[in-house]
């Protein structure tokens, strides 16, 4: 009786002992499955830059910008018509050698206003991007510590998710912190023609 005892209390002893290990298999599991589970967070760039308050900065400047160079558009439209008309009434005072020649030099000033206009467009988007480029400055060590924090292995943009939950979104967050640190920016005009000098005078260097 005894030893049939021993027998029993020795059956329940390796199945305990193997229902332990199979716990620690389970548990050794669970564990590498959260080490190499993603954690993922989402961020939403373009409402942090139309929420801040050097995102919202920006707009007034860029809006300022761009009607001053509609203006100097204008202008020069108004100052070639002006040219075209003058050189209408000189018609019978130049030679016509001088009056095709001066006719020659308004078309081509004409033909390229659009040219111009393209210009003026490149320098006010490259002000802007001037300007977003200080925010981002900011913001990347901000997203390096709410990463860090959160043990998250991707950062995603909103706009490439099609669901996600609202506690994965850190957008919010990066807005109050972008605050704390950054209250404007200015939105300095460029001057697509002294950024081609300067780069051309670069590449000079380099030879």
């Amino acid at each position: 009786m005894k030893a049939k005892f021993l027998s029993i209390a020795g059956a329940a002893a390796l199945a305990i002992s193997g229902l332990a290990a199979t716990s620690v298999v389970f548990d050794r599991a669970e564990a590498e499955a959260d080490r190499s589970a993603p954690v993922i967070l989402i961020l939403n760039q373009n409402q942090v830059l139309s929420q801040t308050k050097a995102g919202k900065s920006i707009k007034p400047q860029l809006e300022a910008l761009q009607k001053t160079a509609g203006d100097e558009l204008n202008e020069e439209v108004s100052k070639l018509t002006k040219e075209a008309e003058d050189l209408k009434k000189q018609k019978g005072l130049l030679s016509d050698e001088v009056w095709t020649q001066k006719a020659q030099q308004i078309a081509v000033k004409q033909n390229n206003l659009p040219v111009l206009r393209e210009v003026k467009l490149r320098e006010l988007s490259l002000s802007e991007q001037k300007a977003v480029n200080e925010i981002n400055t900011v913001m990347r060590p901000i997203l390096k510590k709410i990463v860090e924090k959160n043990g998250a292995t991707l950062l995603l943009e909103r706009s490439a998710v099609m669901y996600a939950s609202q506690e994965t979104d850190i957008t919010q967050e990066v807005i109050n912190e972008i605050d704390k640190k950054l209250k404007s920016v200015k939105v300095e005009r460029v001057d697509l023609a002294e950024l081609q000098r300067q780069a051309a005078e670069a590449q000079k260097g380099k030879k």
